[in-house]
C-alpha cells in the first residue's frame, strides 16, 4: 500500500507541475485568437501571430512560408527575432531543407541534434545568419491543403523540443493558416476589383489627347500597381531597319540604352516577337535567349502587342526574384499591352496623317473597346445557356452586353445601351461594365446592383450622359431570375406555344437621377426562352423609312424559338437585314438570349 500511495503522490505532483504551463499554453492560444480578430493589415496580422509563437515557445526565432496563388510554389514570407529581408520571396523546393521536407511530408519535424539529422539541409537559416542547435517545424493545414510551413529555430533555454511544445505549437500554427488563408481571399478579392479599375482608366488614357509617350508612361504606373517588377521597357518594332527598340525603360543601369536597342532575332523579346506569343521566364540563367542588360535580373515576363495580328511592339519586365510571375501575371501584362497597342497606334497614326484620319481613328479605337469588353463565347451554368451578339453598324455606339459571376454562385447578366456615339459612348460603355463587374461578386439581385451603379456614374460621368440597361441575377440551380429594367427595351420571355410577357419592372435610366427609385422584378425561366435586344433591333427601317418594329421582332423570336441561344441571336438580326435590305443601318443592333438546355445538348452553341 505504501508503495501504491507513494505513486499516486508522484502524480500528483506532476499534475501540479503542469498546470501552470496548461495555463500559460491556454493564455497564449487567447493572445493569438485576439491578434487574429483584430482589425489589422496582413503584414501585422501575421508578425503578431509570429511573435506569439515565439514567446509561447521560448524560441531565438520563428519563420514562416506560405503556399503562392497558384498552389504550387512555397513561397518563403518573414521571420521574427532576425533580420531576413534579403531573403523575403525567395522559393523553397519541395523537400529541400527543413520546409521544404515539411511540406513534402506533411508532418511536423522536431530536431533536437542537428547532426543526427545529416540528409537536412540548413541552407535558408545560413542565409539569415541562424545556427540551427534544435527547431520544430510544423505544415500550416487548412482545411486539407497545406497552406505553408511554420518553424521555430532555437529554444533560449538549454531544453530540448518535446511533445509538449508539439502540443501547443499546432493550435498556435491553425491560427497563422486562417490567417494566411484570409488574407490570400482578401488580397484576391482586392486584386480584381483593382483590376478592372485600372483596366477602366487605361481605356480612358488611352482615348485622352495625350502623347504617345505619355499613354504608355501612364500604363506602366498602372500596370505596377497589378504586376510588381524591378525594371521594365516598352519596344516598338521597326520594321524599315529589322530591329526592336525602346521607347520608354526604367530600371536599367546608365550605359545600358544601346544595349536596349536589339535586333528581331536577339533576346527573348526577339522570341516573342517571332511567336506572337507571351513568354514567362522563371530564370533567366536558364534560358538560352536572355539578353543579359541588367545583372541583378533573375526573372522575366514579356508580352506582345498585338493590333490586327501583327505584332507592334513588346513589354518587358524584369524581376530581381526568381520565379516572380505567375500565368495571372501574363494574362494582365497581355491585356495593359493591348492598350498600349492601341495607344502606340493611335498616336502614330495622329503625328502621320493628323487631319485626315483622325475621326476614323477614333472610332476605331471605339470599336476596339467594345470587342475587348464583349464577351467571346457563350455561357454554361448549370442546365442554363446565354450568349449574347453585337452586330455594329458604321456608326461607333455603347451598346453592351454580358454576363460575369456574382455572389454566392449566381450569375448576373446585362444588356445596356449608352447615350451617344463614337469614342465618349465607348468609354461610358467601358467604365459601366467595370462598374457591374467590381460590384457583383458583393451583391445579390439586381436592383442592388442597379441602384449602386447609378450612385457611381452620377460622380464620374458628363451631365447629360445615361445609360439605359437590363440587369438580371440568375440562380443556376432553380432558374430564378430577379431583374431591374432600368429604362431600356422591355425583354421578352416566350413559352414554347409562342405567347410571351414583356419585362418592364424597374425604373429610369441611370446616371441622371439621384434620388430615383428602382422597383426588381422576379421570374423562374423554365421551358421558355428570355430574349434581350437593344433599339437597334426595332428601330432598323427599311429603304422606304418604315421601322422594323415590336411585332415583327416578337414574330421573329417565335419563329427561331427552338435555336440555341447564339444562333437565335444571329437568326433575329438576319430577319432584320432582309427586312432593310440596302438601306444604310445608323445604330448598332445588340441581343442576349438565355435558356434552359438539355444535358444532352452539343457543348457549342
Amino acid at each position: 500500500m505504501d508503495g501504491l500511495h507513494c505513486i499516486a503522490e508522484n502524480h500528483v505532483s506532476a499534475e501540479k507541475q503542469l498546470q501552470p504551463q496548461k495555463s500559460r499554453d491556454l493564455e497564449l492560444l487567447a493572445a493569438s485568437s485576439r491578434t487574429l480578430n483584430a482589425s489589422l493589415e496582413f503584414g501585422e496580422l501575421l508578425g503578431g501571430l509570429l511573435k506569439t509563437v515565439k514567446t509561447a515557445m521560448r524560441a531565438e526565432a520563428v519563420l514562416v512560408s506560405v503556399m503562392d496563388e497558384t498552389g504550387t510554389k512555397l513561397v518563403y514570407e518573414r521571420a521574427v527575432g532576425v533580420d531576413d529581408k534579403d531573403v523575403r520571396g525567395a522559393l523553397i523546393g519541395m523537400g529541400g531543407g527543413v520546409m521544404g521536407w515539411v511540406w513534402e511530408k506533411r508532418e511536423p519535424l522536431v530536431i533536437n541534434d542537428p547532426k543526427a539529422r545529416g540528409e537536412i539541409a540548413f541552407s535558408l537559416e545560413k542565409k539569415i545568419g541562424l545556427k540551427v542547435r534544435s527547431l520544430i517545424a510544423i505544415p500550416l493545414m487548412r482545411r486539407g491543403t497545406v497552406r505553408g510551413v511554420l518553424e521555430v529555430v532555437n529554444r533560449k533555454t538549454e531544453e530540448p523540443f518535446a511533445e509538449l511544445d508539439l502540443g501547443l505549437l499546432v493550435p498556435l500554427g491553425e491560427h497563422v493558416a486562417v490567417a494566411v488563408a484570409n488574407a490570400r481571399l482578401r488580397a484576391e478579392a482586392n486584386r480584381r476589383r483593382l483590376e478592372y479599375s485600372l483596366l477602366a482608366e487605361v481605356t480612358a488614357d488611352v482615348a485622352k489627347s495625350l502623347t504617345r509617350d505619355e499613354a504608355l508612361e501612364r500604363i506602366l504606373k498602372n500596370l505596377k500597381k497589378l504586376v510588381d517588377y524591378d525594371a521594365a521597357s516598352i519596344f516598338l518594332i521597326d520594321r524599315r531597319t529589322d530591329s526592336i527598340r525602346s521607347v520608354l525603360h526604367n530600371g536599367y543601369p546608365r550605359g545600358a540604352t544601346e544595349r536596349i536597342h536589339v535586333k528581331m532575332d536577339e533576346g527573348l523579346v526577339g522570341v516573342v516577337a517571332k511567336t506572337k506569343t507571351g513568354i514567362i521566364v522563371p530564370d533567366v540563367r536558364n534560358h538560352p535567349n536572355y539578353h543579359n542588360i541588367r545583372s541583378r535580373t533573375r526573372s522575366e515576363l514579356v508580352a506582345p502587342m498585338l493590333l490586327r495580328g501583327v505584332v507592334v511592339g513588346l513589354f518587358n519586365l524584369e524581376s530581381d526574384r526568381l520565379d516572380a510571375y505567375s500565368e495571372n501575371d501574363l494574362r494582365l501584362l497581355e491585356a495593359f499591352s493591348a492598350q498600349a497597342a492601341v495607344a502606340i497606334e493611335r498616336a502614330q497614326l495622329y503625328e502621320e496623317r493628323r487631319v485626315k484620319l483622325e475621326i476614323e481613328e477614333e472610332l476605331r479605337i471605339a470599336r476596339t473597346v467594345q470587342e475587348f469588353f464583349s464577351p467571346r463565347k457563350s455561357l454554361v451554368t448549370g442546365s442554363f445557356r446565354m450568349a449574347g451578339a453585337n452586330f455594329p453598324s458604321l456608326q461607333v455606339s455603347g451598346d453592351y452586353y454580358d454576363f460575369f459571376p456574382s455572389m454566392n454562385r449566381l450569375i448576373a447578366f446585362a444588356i445596356a445601351d449608352v447615350a451617344g456615339k463614337g469614342v465618349p459612348a465607348s468609354l461610358l460603355m467601358a467604365s459601366f461594365r467595370a462598374i457591374l463587374r467590381t460590384m457583383a461578386p458583393y451583391t445579390a439581385t439586381a436592383r442592388q446592383i442597379a441602384v449602386r451603379a447609378n450612385q457611381i456614374l452620377l460622380e464620374t460621368v458628363r451631365p447629360g450622359d445615361f445609360v439605359t440597361a437590363f440587369i438580371g441575377v440568375l440562380d443556376p440551380d432553380t432558374g430564378e431570375v430577379s431583374y431591374c429594367n432600368a429604362g431600356h427595351n422591355a425583354p421578352i420571355v416566350m413559352a414554347p406555344d409562342g405567347s410571351y410577357r414583356l419585362l418592364e419592372v424597374g425604373g429610369p435610366v441611370l446616371g441622371i437621377l439621384r434620388d430615383a427609385q428602382w422597383s426588381e422584378g422576379r421570374f423562374r425561366l423554365t421551358d421558355e426562352v428570355l430574349v434581350c435586344y437593344t433599339d437597334g433591333a426595332t428601330e432598323a427601317r427599311n429603304a422606304a423609312e418604315e421601322e422594323y418594329g415590336e411585332e415583327r421582332f416578337i414574330q421573329s423570336v417565335r419563329q427561331n424559338l427552338a435555336l440555341m441561344p447564339y444562333r437565335l441571336c444571329t437568326a433575329l438580326y438576319t430577319s432584320v437585314r432582309q427586312y432593310t435590305g440596302s438601306a444604310k443601318h445608323d445604330d448598332d443592333t445588340t441581343y442576349l438570349a438565355m435558356r434552359r438546355v438539355d444535358k444532352a445538348a452539343p457543348a457549342t452553341d
